[in-house]
């Protein structure tokens, strides 16, 4: 009967550790899977951040041409300062003829 009861201890003694040691290496996993979904989720911001950065350095200012109404990126355009201090914006040298002999 003794060596049934040291065995049946040995069982039970046997469970609790198995299931202790089970939560303890589930917790890792967890832990782990965390860690990689907030790599995944920092790794995407930081993606989406560059595609900001990105798209600010490539926006382009434009000008409407008075004459025909077109636009024009504001560093191509052809430009003269009025009397005022007031810029004007032309999309080529045509228009910006059109509308100086129209303003003598």
């Amino acid at each position: 009967m003794n060596a049934l009861f040291e065995f049946a201890w040995i069982v039970v003694l046997y469970m609790v550790v198995s299931r202790v040691f089970g939560k303890i290496l589930q917790a890792r996993v967890t832990t782990s899977k965390k860690d990689e979904n907030r790599a995944d989720g920092l790794e995407q911001r930081m993606d989406l951040a560059e595609e900001i950065r990105t798209h600010r350095e490539n926006i382009v200012e434009v000008v409407k041409d008075e004459c025909c109404g077109a636009y024009v990126p504001k560093d191509k355009a052809y430009q003269i300062v009025d009397e005022d201090g007031n810029t004007h914006y032309f999309c080529g040298w045509d228009c910006r003829q059109k509308y100086m002999l129209g303003h003598r």
